[in-house]
């Protein structure tokens, strides 16, 4: 008959060897997940990035924004040509863009800004009312679908 041995120093050893192993284990998986898991302090921003010097210059800005075919900017209010990627992008966006655009020019300026279309306003920012997106009425809906 075979006896298993619960004590004694091969016992021991083996034990050792185990709680080594496991806390080695542990250990690994511990750094992986540190790395895996553990937060960049270095934040990749989604905000445009413009050329160095001309941030603070909103015609600079619109200058190298894709989105922007033209702008008039004699006279008080600043007037901005979009192409379809501007008026495609999600609400949002256009909100952000125009309400940046809107802070650089009304710095130097008492207008506001008006965003355009193929020559139609599609929004605008102003002192008063802030960002207003235009709204298409239901009586053109209704004939452009028919």
């Amino acid at each position: 008959m075979m006896t298993e041995r619960t004590s004694g120093l091969l016992c021991v050893a083996v034990n050792r060897r185990a709680a080594r192993r496991a806390s080695w284990m542990i250990l690994l998986a511990a750094t992986l997940f540190a790395f895996g898991c553990g937060s960049d302090s270095l934040h990749s921003s989604s905000a445009a990035k413009y050329p160095t010097g001309i941030s603070e210059d909103v015609e600079q800005q619109l200058k190298y924004d894709a989105r922007v075919d033209s702008y008039d900017s004699s006279g008080d209010t600043l007037t901005v040509n979009v192409n379809d990627a501007w008026l495609n992008s999600p609400p949002g966006m256009q909100e952000r863009s125009v309400g940046q655009w809107y802070a650089l020019w009304h710095s130097s300026h008492s207008g506001g800004v008006v965003v355009q279309h193929d020559g139609n306003k599609v929004a605008s920012w102003t002192t008063d009312g802030g960002y207003k997106p235009e709204t298409k009425s239901k009586s053109n809906e209704s004939h452009s679908e028919s």
